[in-house]
């Protein structure tokens, strides 16, 4: 595996140079802003400007080891930053700026705490934003500068310095939608066996075109669809999360117009799709040529394949190219695919076996309390997978933690570590996720810390989560539900909370559709239902709501509800809850 690689460069700033001593001039990369206005850039444009800029850090005090955390939106400065870096030796940190003004003593706080687990170099953040992350820094009392990208334009080219293939190049977090995010430092090596086990998975052609709206401080918009693309000699199309997110048929439009034939997002983009375009908005696409559509980042939902898939067969769009993905920040990004080119495999399993017993076992076809799962296909060529319960290995169709193994894995976190939390179970990484294999393919069924125990019977969040966000009135993508013991009955109250646009005259109401929404999804009601106005629930930079800390907040009485926005902010904030949905691809936590 090694071989293939080390032809390319064996570091990610000699992958660039070596796509540019090959062919300066061939376009690598086509910006599409807002306006749907194009920019391209060649090999040689990239790596150009990533040695102006190494040439630029270096004057900042940055060098080989060291660690810039970077929070430049998608574009330009953000490539030659990056790039520059992996020039230079340094590690680049990516993240999420701080760009909302509600909750910004909050957000600063939450950041101070990224920039004491990283002990920065140096922050480049856009100009309108050095002062409210400096004063992040001055919190955290970090001895790095605070920077925009005016200050990295350099003027020399830096040939680069002598990485070592096993210098780490990346620091992602974890998500936190569980705890607080994590630092994953990953080195040149585990970055580049990870990319080329997914491209001998994904199998390349000749004129593929990766499509990509993600966010670069995630892994899956990072390494899945900028770096991936890079390595393997393709053409990347390039937008914003807030372009789609503004209008998410540009999605489709940049598909259709570049020919594209690989992209990915998490499931909620799919689901959005399906549910918000209208036929005028997709008359005339050809998505035919689009055979690689990867869901991930997030639990992928059956309904959303086959919704998706339905809604987008007029227009050229074949199912087969629906491919679920299960990934996670600490293995760089991708662990197991579903195989290419076939429809997804769909697992029915009798709901009360898997909840009590833990056993997946098929449902006859008339059991309308069946589960479904969706399978992540098989572990990446050179990754080993094993499902453990409390006694050890468990056989297929039992469920227990899945464990990874494979030339990826990170070696432990940045920062502080959690002792409580063992991190490796015998050189096996564990995930902490609920799962279970079946012909060799593996199904994820949640977290194993959020199941939700009821009666006996265990719950994942997600399911309920989804089946909540269904009913009308109810936000999808802003509900929680978690467990809290209840010492009188001796097993766990399933509490609810969901946000809301209706009035609170309506909220008995839609507590009740709650209820019977779940009772006859899964057969179980929940105890308590809290209903709260947009904007309330607790999320992760990526949008995820944050369980933990929900759960924490209802039992201390202190969730409370956002004040009313007005129609200005309520429309202001429609956009931020889309925008901060953005996952992992697979980085889960």
């Amino acid at each position: 595996m090694q071989e293939e690689w080390r032809r390319h460069g064996q570091t990610l700033g000699q992958l660039l140079k070596a796509r540019a001593d090959l062919g300066g001039t061939t376009p690598f990369v086509t910006l599409v802003d807002d306006t749907m206005g194009e920019v391209n850039l060649s090999y040689g444009d990239l790596f150009d400007g990533a040695r102006r800029t190494a040439t630029a850090l270096l004057g900042h005090g940055v060098s080989t080891g060291g660690r810039v955390m970077l929070g430049l939106p998608t574009g330009r400065e953000f490539l030659e930053t990056f790039f520059g870096l992996q020039l230079l030796g340094a590690a680049a940190v990516p993240f999420y700026p701080p760009a909302r003004k509600r909750g910004l003593e909050e957000t600063t706080a939450s950041l101070a705490r990224l920039i004491m687990a990283t002990d920065p170099d140096l922050i480049v953040v856009p100009e309108a934003l050095t002062l409210p992350v400096a004063a992040a820094a001055h919190i955290a009392r970090t001895r790095a500068a605070v920077v925009g990208p005016c200050k990295l334009d350099g003027h020399g080219h830096l040939e680069g310095a002598d990485v070592s293939t096993d210098q780490t190049a990346l620091i992602q977090f974890t998500s936190g939608s569980t705890r607080t995010p994590r630092g994953v430092p990953l080195t040149h090596r585990q970055l580049l066996q990870n990319i080329e086990a997914t491209l001998r998975v994904v199998g390349t052609r000749e004129g593929d075109v990766v499509v990509s709206w993600l966010p670069l401080y995630h892994d899956m918009g990072l390494i899945g669809l900028m770096l991936m693309p890079l390595f393997g000699g393709l053409r990347l199309v390039l937008m914003s999360p807030q372009s789609f997110l503004l209008d998410p048929k540009r999605w489709l439009h940049a598909v259709d117009r570049h020919r594209g034939t690989i992209s990915a997002a998490p499931n909620f983009a799919y689901q959005l799709i399906a549910n918000r375009l209208k036929d005028s908005e997709l008359t005339g696409l050809d998505l035919s040529s689009w055979r690689f559509a990867g869901n991930g980042a997030e639990p992928v939902m059956t309904t959303t394949l086959r919704a998706f898939a339905d809604r987008l067969a007029p227009y050229g769009f074949r199912e087969e190219a629906l491919t679920p993905i299960y990934g996670l920040a600490e293995v760089a990004v991708a662990a197991a695919f579903s195989p290419t080119d076939r429809l997804p495999r769909i697992d029915r399993v009798q709901a009360r076996l898997l909840e009590q017993e833990g056993l997946a076992q098929a449902a006859p076809a008339d059991d309308a309390m069946a589960r479904s799962f969706v399978s992540a296909g098989e572990p990446l060529p050179g990754y080993r997978m094993r499902i453990i319960g409390p006694e050890g290995p468990l056989a297929e169709r039992q469920l227990g933690e899945l464990q990874i193994q494979g030339p990826s894995v990170m070696a432990g976190y940045v920062g502080p570590s959690e002792a409580e939390v063992p991190v490796f179970d015998d050189g096996w990484l564990r995930t902490g996720d609920l799962a279970y294999m079946a012909d060799g393919e593996l199904f994820v069924v949640g977290r194993s810390k959020d199941m939700v125990v009821k009666a006996g019977r265990k719950f994942a969040p997600q399911d309920l989560e989804h089946l909540a966000g269904e009913i009308a009135g109810v936000r999808r993508g802003c509900v929680a539900v978690f467990g809290v013991a209840d010492a009188a009955s001796g097993t766990e109250k399933m509490v609810v909370v969901a946000e809301t646009r209706e009035a609170p005259d309506r909220h008995q109401d839609l507590a009740r559709a709650i209820s019977l929404g779940l009772s006859e999804g899964l057969g179980i009601r929940p105890d308590h239902v809290t209903l709260l106005p947009p904007g309330s629930l607790p999320k992760t930079s990526s949008g995820k709501i944050q369980r933990a800390r929900c759960k924490e907040s209802w039992i201390q009485g202190t969730l409370q509800p956002a004040t009313e926005p007005s129609l200005w902010s309520r429309t202001r904030m429609v956009r931020q809850a889309l925008a901060h949905r953005l996952i992992r691809g697979g980085t889960r936590d």
